[in-house]
């Protein structure tokens, strides 16, 4: 009969899938805030730009959202796993993941919104020294700036967004750990791949790339337009630069 960390551990591999899934919807939302920004400011400012550029800006957006995402997973990797070598997982911790994923998600969407009126005046992302003097009067004064339909436009896209991401972690169960139950044995192999795998995928996330250096700056860097370049930045990434 095999004993119970198996259990335990096949119920972290399926915890670390709801998350992961979740993850992914929430970048998916981050690609439609790329895409808002894209329709309402960028497409105006870069009439003569061509399609592949901004699929390539996409696509690298993509992966700097997907770092963001990386970095997020490694607290929860190592609070997964204490539960599955513990064998304790308490309602108590799922509250927690969803909290954690709720804050999360306001934050990005908090600094997306801010970030995307300086983008829409100065053509680029804030950087932490545009944090640091931000202000209401400032905001509301680019607020202002813009064409009302842009502004209020991308206002009600933030609330939307934002609501998706909310109910999708509201709605995550994770379920009961002893349904894993099984009369199946864990190999040696199973134990090693359930645990390691998650890391292995977390740290190329955060990473951004396989290649020898990090996702940095100059990967966003996929035409001569410092516009199209910018947009596949994010507001996270961006805001300890």
């Amino acid at each position: 009969m095999p004993n119970r960390f198996i259990f335990s551990l096949r119920f972290s591999s399926k915890v670390f899938l709801k998350m992961a899934v979740l993850a992914f919807a929430m970048i998916v939302f981050m690609t439609l805030f790329r895409l808002n920004l894209y329709f309402l400011s960028v497409f105006h400012a870069t009439p003569d730009a061509a399609f592949v550029e901004f699929a390539q800006s996409f696509l690298a957006g993509f992966r700097f959202d997907l770092l963001i995402f990386g970095f997020l997973f490694i607290p929860l990797y190592f609070l997964v796993m204490i539960q599955a070598v513990l064998q304790k997982w308490p309602r108590a911790g799922f509250v927690f993941y969803k909290v954690y994923f709720t804050t999360v998600w306001f934050l990005i969407c908090a600094l997306t919104f801010v970030d995307f009126f300086h983008f829409a005046k100065y053509g680029k992302r804030m950087r932490f020294a545009d944090y640091s003097s931000w202000n209401l009067e400032g905001w509301l004064e680019q607020f202002k700036s813009l064409p009302p339909n842009q502004s209020w436009i991308f206002c009600i896209i933030t609330v939307l967004l934002f609501s998706l991401g909310y109910m999708l972690v509201k709605s995550l169960k994770f379920g009961d750990w002893k349904d894993e139950y099984s009369p199946q044995a864990g190999s040696k192999f199973e134990i090693l791949w359930r645990a390691l795998l998650p890391l292995v995928l977390i740290v190329l996330a955060a990473r951004g790339t396989v290649e020898a250096h990090h996702l940095a700056l100059e990967h966003s860097e996929v035409s001569l337009d410092k516009v199209i370049n910018e947009m596949a930045l994010n507001a996270v990434w961006c805001f300890d630069k």
